[in-house]
């Protein structure tokens, strides 16, 4: 019998970059493949070092069945490109430039006569929902100048369907909202999802207000206080702070 597990993902959290080393973890997932009867497969092994401040450096690489293994500085995981810093500023070149190829596909459609609506069930259905996968893993962090190119899409888009119009008036004719909306409204979403669902793998790293009834604000949720402005802006602190108020 053999057996395989593809697209594992093994994490470990080191606080001494100077002291500590990701050797044990290595051991560790080696020594727990030799007891499934399984072994690591060097050549498709990966190995990211993920740092919160950019001016640290850490880029141990470790050995698997003696071939050394040098750390990335992006790896693609479940098709999203995560870097080092958690930036996502390569996944989202990457988008942009697939955004386009796309919207060229939109334009030659208008050219062979296809009509408005049709154009804007293509830019939804090819463009739109191909910016949406996994977007509340990487939208709440990207800077505000990224979140005007990823509009910029949007405008292009629209502009192609509708001409010589205003974007605001395009997007009230084609009922679309805001991208950057479209995205706060599905990442929201999914957090609620998560939250209402006790069953839910990740319904763990919601923090709940117990106490709420003798707080002075009440809260429905209890975030914890941020180390960084990154993680203040990932997705469970950031939606955690802010939907923590409750409606009167």
């Amino acid at each position: 019998m053999v057996k395989y597990a593809d697209d594992t993902s093994f994490y470990t959290t080191i606080s001494n970059l100077q002291t500590e080393s990701i050797a044990p973890a290595v051991i560790s997932t080696e020594s727990w493949s030799d007891r499934n009867f399984m072994s690591l497969n060097a050549d498709k092994t990966e190995i990211m070092n993920i740092l919160n401040n950019h001016r640290n450096t850490f880029d141990q690489e470790v050995t698997i069945n003696g071939i050394s293994i040098q750390p990335k500085k992006c790896v693609a995981f479940l098709g999203v490109l995560v870097d080092d810093h958690l930036s996502f500023s390569d996944h989202f070149d990457k988008l942009i430039s697939d955004c386009d190829k796309r919207l060229y596909l939109l334009r030659q459609l208008k050219i062979l006569g296809m009509n408005q609506q049709g154009l804007t069930r293509f830019f939804c259905s090819n463009v739109r929902s191909l910016i949406s996968y996994a977007a509340p893993a990487w939208f709440p962090l990207l800077s505000d100048t990224d979140k005007i190119r990823l509009e910029k899409i949007q405008r292009t888009a629209t502009r192609a369907i509708i001409p010589d119009m205003e974007y605001e008036e395009r997007l009230c004719i084609l009922q679309l909202p805001y991208l950057s909306d479209f995205l706060m409204d599905l990442s929201e979403t999914h957090f609620n999802k998560i939250a209402c669902d006790s069953s839910h793998p990740l319904f763990d790293r919601i923090t709940f207000n117990n106490n709420r009834m003798s707080s002075r604000l009440r809260t429905i949720y209890n975030p914890k206080r941020s180390k960084s402005q990154k993680q203040a802006k990932s997705f469970f602190p950031f939606f955690l702070f802010s939907l923590s108020k409750l409606n009167n």
